[in-house]
């Protein structure tokens, strides 16, 4: 599966990243520095905008945000995948794709997916936060599922999802 409109931190503004701004088209492939300089973070020295190497960051824009459409493409069953194509998709999920669920730390929240073609659509990254006043449901990195349906688990019963699984990735957000 792949996050088509995934934030680019080497971006002033992630969030005004192009559709598949990544050095390859895998899910863990990084961001291109390839970027007009006004548009870049990249030996910026500004505080809340250099996204050089530093001890810690404080940046004045999040990668991505609660509420932000996240379009999303995935491999149909069957096709060779991965770094040396030795990975082969399955899924033995009898629905059609319907939701998308993110897994992170201790919760699991799904959103509803709306279809926008063959293998592609989207949905909103969700709100809310898992301890009242810690970081959101979806921070750091998330993986990312799309389902055919939306069943209730916990992180103690969380491979029950394996058989409503369609495609899988990894999101990253902050």
């Amino acid at each position: 599966m792949h996050p088509i409109n995934q934030a680019n931190p080497n971006r002033l503004s992630p969030n005004d990243t192009a559709d598949w701004e990544r050095v390859g088209n895998r899910t863990s492939d990084p961001a291109t520095t390839k970027i007009p300089a006004d548009e870049s973070c990249i030996n910026l020295n500004v505080t809340g905008y250099s996204c050089g190497p530093a001890i810690a960051h404080n940046r004045s824009e999040p990668l991505t945000f609660p509420g932000k459409q996240i379009r999303f493409m995935w491999d149909a069953p069957g096709q060779a995948v991965g770094p040396n194509n030795s990975y082969v998709t399955d899924s033995t999920a009898m629905g059609a794709p319907t939701f998308v669920a993110w897994a992170n730390q201790l919760n699991l929240t799904y959103t509803p997916l709306t279809i926008t073609g063959e293998n592609q659509g989207y949905t909103y990254q969700p709100a809310g936060e898992v301890y009242e006043g810690g970081a959101g449901i979806v921070n750091g990195t998330t993986f990312v599922a799309i389902t055919d349906s939306d069943p209730f688990l916990t992180p103690f019963n969380l491979s029950m999802i394996n058989s409503h699984i369609i495609a899988l990735g990894v999101f990253q957000a902050g």
